[in-house]
C-alpha cells in the first residue's frame, strides 16, 4: 500500500512521465469479587457505540505515493461512505470519489470505484481495520497526459491498519500521525446508530 490510510490502498504508478522524475505494574492482587461466568455477550458491548452506523467522508487529507520516482504528494477528497456495523464488520464505498493532487503545476486526480469489505474492532481511541475480506474497488489514474493506470485493491486478510479517532454524536475525526492522514465524518442515514 502507498500511504495506505483509512483503507485506501493506492498501488505505485510503474508509468513515470517521461519528461520529468514525478512519486511497571504494581503487584495486583485479584478481586475479592467473583467474576461473573463467561457466557455471550451481545456484540454491541464489544464495539464502541459511537462508531456503529453509517458515515460519509467530508474532508480528507492524504500523503500519496504517486509516481514511482517521486516522493509523497498530498492530495484531499471527500465522498467516501462507511458502515460500521456491531457485529465487527464493515464497508468502504466509492463511486467516482475524486482525490486531487498537484505536481509540478499539473492537476492530478485518483478516481476510486467499488467497494472494500473489511473487519474492524476499536476500542475508545483507536479503530483497526483487522481485514480486509472482499473487494472490488479499483483506482484509476490521471495527470496531465490523461488516464495512466487503473489498479485493484485486493482482498488482504493480513491488512492491519490502526488510526486515531474521536467520535461524537454526528461527527468523527480519524487520522493517523504515520501516514499524515487526517479526516473529518459525518454520519448518514444508511445504517443506524446503536
Amino acid at each position: 500500500m502507498l500511504a495506505a490510510t483509512t483503507l485506501t490502498v493506492f498501488v505505485v504508478l510503474d508509468d513515470a512521465p517521461e519528461s520529468s522524475a514525478p512519486a511497571a505494574v504494581a503487584a495486583s492482587r485479584p478481586s475479592p469479587t467473583t467474576a461473573p461466568p463467561p457466557g455471550p455477550r451481545n456484540p454491541v458491548e464489544l464495539k464502541p457505540i459511537c462508531l456503529i452506523g453509517s458515515w460519509r467522508t467530508v474532508d480528507e487529507r492524504f500523503m500519496i505515493k504517486f509516481y514511482t520516482d517521486q516522493g509523497l504528494i498530498p492530495f484531499v477528497a471527500s465522498g467516501r461512505t462507511f458502515t460500521f456495523r456491531p457485529d465487527g464488520t464493515g464497508v468502504m464505498s466509492e463511486d467516482g470519489v475524486v482525490y486531487t493532487g498537484s505536481f509540478r503545476g499539473n492537476q492530478l486526480r485518483i478516481v476510486g470505484h467499488g467497494n472494500l469489505e473489511f473487519t474492524w474492532t476499536a476500542d475508545d481511541k483507536t479503530l483497526t481495520y483487522v481485514s480486509y475480506t472482499r473487494s472490488d474497488l479499483s483506482f484509476a489514474y490521471f495527470d496531465q497526459r490523461g488516464h495512466l493506470s487503473t489498479q485493484p485493491v485486493n482482498a488482504d486478510p493480513q491488512h492491519n491498519e490502526v488510526d486515531n479517532y474521536t467520535c461524537e454524536g454526528n461527527r468523527m475525526t480519524e487520522s493517523n500521525p504515520a501516514t499524515q492522514y487526517q479526516s473529518a465524518w459525518v454520519r448518514t442515514a444508511d445504517f443506524g446508530m446503536y
